[in-house]
């Protein structure tokens, strides 16, 4: 299963570690159920948001940089357009949605209510961490 996951998703990760986060984690890596999708514009979000100074205190910038750097090795990195079309109110959700559609997701994971709200992005679900869990438990 291909699968986009918001930056909101690996700041949830690394903060915590704790499921349903931790057990996507643990199906992208040890059950290989799970192909990570991100793009180089989901990466520079990444860093940039795990750059806040209120977020700074919970790791060194040398963990940040090893961080993004697996997070990129882990991945299947996708281009995106020049254009990024405006679906969402938000324009980093665009991306994350251009994202899902030019890797050819599945499924993309968010906590954020903008995303969560408009539930699908063409045939691509748009769900929460605990509900991609739930569906791969069955």
């Amino acid at each position: 299963m291909r699968v986009v996951l918001d930056t909101n998703i690996w700041v949830s990760y690394i903060l915590t570690h704790r499921p349903p986060i931790s057990t996507i984690i643990d199906m992208m890596v040890d059950e290989e159920e799970i192909i990570l999708v991100t793009s180089i514009e989901l990466l520079e979000e990444l860093e940039r948001v795990l750059s806040y100074s209120k977020l700074k205190r919970f790791y060194t910038e040398e963990e940040r940089n090893r961080f993004i750097a697996l997070v990129a090795a882990m991945s299947d990195i996708v281009d995106l357009p020049e254009i990024i079309p405006r679906i969402c109110r938000d324009p980093k959700d665009d991306m994350v949605i251009t994202c899902a559609v030019a890797g050819v997701a599945d499924v993309i994971v968010s906590g954020d209510e903008d995303l969560l709200e408009i539930g699908r992005a063409g045939n691509i679900p748009i769900v929460t961490a605990r509900q991609l869990v739930e569906s791969q438990s069955r």
